[in-house]
């Protein structure tokens, strides 16, 4: 029993980790899990009367996918309703979670008709072959139904039901071969973590696609080619952000990496068409926001740390342009002793910042926040 159940726990924490969306997720991804589970009680007796209708092996290899395909996929409409499900890797993971419920269930179904001696080696033999069969199925038909989320109806059906009948298919190659004594158990495993890679493969596609959607992005922001690579997460960002932090803290450090967090998020949503307006302002002002909380000298530190081309510009050259030193005999100001601000220093005033006692222009927001720097 705990072989049946920790290992598909296990594999499907392994792909939501290769996601990068556990946390945002992880409600829906509970939820879904729970469904696959509790989806077992009605369709036993469905499947019971299927058998009496028509016999074991109609149930086997055609009733048996047809209703468990669309039994584990049925909440997979609902939750692609919530906000949290951005993009087709979401999909494909709350997928995998129903599934992977709807296999740890039916692990204990047959555990429970096994004998004592046999139970350990069922269970391995589930957990490597038709546990992984469940949860790639359901993988697909999730990845299908979030990615055409929005759009029309003769594109999302078409879509979703193509995806439903490959996880069907899939489902019923595997089982035809379980039933054939001439097929050895390797083959039927092969089969089983063939399927499982394809879901794997739907989330793991996502990384690069994610990191070209950032890059996309932040070329329309002015970032050098380098930067582009960098934040968007090719380049040794780790350690850049470990430098980092001996430098300035740990608090410093945590708002950096979650900027380039928030910036890949920002760049799903512009891409994947499901965020609206009010989402992708708010996105993007905690992004402002948060170069604001780490403060010019280190957003300065962090960019000229960045991978760059050192004869290329990228998205905070432009902090100097504009700073001209002041002619002899320029005039003052009306109530200051010094040069009237320009540049640099006039437009971190339009930020929130003001001369003080000393002479300094603090950098930060407005009202209520940190500093995030002295000038």
């Amino acid at each position: 029993m705990i072989v049946a159940t920790a290992v598909p726990l296990a594999l499907l924490c392994l792909i939501v980790v290769l996601g990068r969306n556990a946390r945002r997720l992880a409600p829906l991804i509970i939820a879904a899990l729970l469904w696959g589970f509790a989806v077992t009680w009605p369709l036993v007796t469905v499947n019971s009367r299927w058998v009496q209708a028509l016999g074991v092996t109609s149930l086997i290899v055609l009733g048996a996918p047809i209703l468990e395909e669309i039994g584990k996929a049925l909440a997979l409409p609902f939750v692609e309703i919530s906000h949290r499900c951005s993009w087709f890797v979401d999909g494909a993971v709350l997928g995998l979670a129903a599934g992977t419920g709807f296999a740890i269930r039916e692990n204990w179904v047959y555990l429970q008709g096994a004998g004592a001696e046999d139970g350990l080696g069922l269970a391995i033999a589930r957990v490597s072959s038709a546990n992984l069969m469940h949860a790639g199925c359901t993988a697909i038909v999730g990845a299908a139904i979030i990615a055409t989320a929005g759009r029309r109806w003769f594109t999302r059906i078409p879509f979703t039901l193509g995806a439903l009948l490959v996880a069907m298919t899939l489902h019923s190659t595997f089982n035809r071969l379980t039933q054939h004594d001439g097929v050895s158990a390797l083959v039927v495993t092969l089969v089983g973590v063939v399927v499982f890679a394809i879901a794997a493969a739907l989330v793991a596609l996502g990384i690069p696609l994610s990191a070209r959607w950032v890059r996309d992005d932040l070329a329309q922001q002015g970032a050098s080619a380098s930067e582009q690579a960098a934040l968007g997460g090719g380049g040794n960002v780790d350690a850049l952000l470990d430098q980092f932090e001996g430098r300035y803290g740990a608090e410093a450090a945590a708002k950096a990496e979650q900027l380039i967090k928030i910036q890949r998020t920002l760049a799903i949503s512009h891409h994947s068409g499901r965020a609206d307006v009010a989402e992708l302002a708010a996105l993007e002002l905690r992004v402002n926001d948060l170069r604001r909380d780490i403060g010019l000298f280190a957003m300065m530190w962090l960019r000229s740390h960045l991978p760059v081309d050192d004869m290329s510009g990228g998205m905070w050259s432009h902090l100097d342009e504009g700073i001209s030193a002041v002619p002899a005999g320029a005039p003052l100001t009306d109530d200051s002793a010094a040069p009237a601000a320009s540049g640099l220093w006039a437009r971190l005033s339009d930020v929130g910042g003001a001369p003080d006692a000393g002479g300094a222009v603090g950098v930060g927001p407005a009202e209520g926040g940190r500093d995030g720097g002295q000038v």
